[in-house]
């Protein structure tokens, strides 16, 4: 008898499914093989191992849900956080978990984009741009996690106003504005940043 083929994007997006609506401890090779209505031999002949399937799990689900375009970097929050309120259990499966040594903390996939964007528009370096948008991404990381483990509920409305008090502190730092009318030089400035 011939074996099951099963494709890996489906078998994803079937651990996906199963982190959605049992939660990131739900995530095994044989709850997987349970949504999809097969044996485990499948997931085993595409990934090997639980971990490896873990491994390229978090993978799909950056490319698929924080891989995006935006115009402004308000935008880029914005969408982040919204995914932290839409796929609550995803995102917990991403951000709330042990990382070995050396691993990245965040896993920006507009990393390079957001950076070019930011030193262009503020007349930065790359080095004081990407300083920048680790501060920001640290802020967003925080809000993430209080909007998806359920501590803070916010709308789309309080996120943008979050969103941009914090963008005009950390521009007031990075661009050391001493003055409210230096700060707002610089807020005139780069709007096309946080519209």
């Amino acid at each position: 008898m011939p074996r099951t083929r099963i494709p890996k994007e489906d078998i994803l997006k079937a651990a996906a499914q199963v982190i959605r609506s049992r939660g990131a401890g739900a995530l095994s090779v044989r709850n997987v093989a349970s949504q999809l209505g097969c044996s485990t031999q499948p997931l085993y002949s595409q990934f090997g191992s639980q971990e490896q399937l873990r491994q390229e799990l978090a993978a799909y689900i950056r490319d698929t849900y924080l891989r995006f375009q935006y115009t402004s970097y308000k935008e880029f929050g914005q969408k982040f956080l919204t995914f932290a309120r839409q796929e609550s259990e995803l995102f917990c499966f991403l951000y709330l978990r042990r990382r070995e040594p050396g691993q990245t903390l965040l896993d920006d996939a507009n990393q390079e984009h957001t950076v070019e964007l930011l030193a262009r528009n503020l007349e930065m370096t790359p080095r004081q741009a990407a300083d920048m948008h680790r501060q920001m991404q640290y802020h967003c990381y925080g809000l993430g996690v209080m909007i998806a483990t359920g501590y803070r509920t916010m709308s789309d409305e309080e996120i943008s106003d979050e969103l941009g008090e914090f963008y005009a502190i950390m521009l007031r730092h990075y661009k050391q504005a001493a003055s409210e009318d230096e700060l707002q030089h610089w807020l005139t400035r780069s709007r096309n940043l946080i519209l």
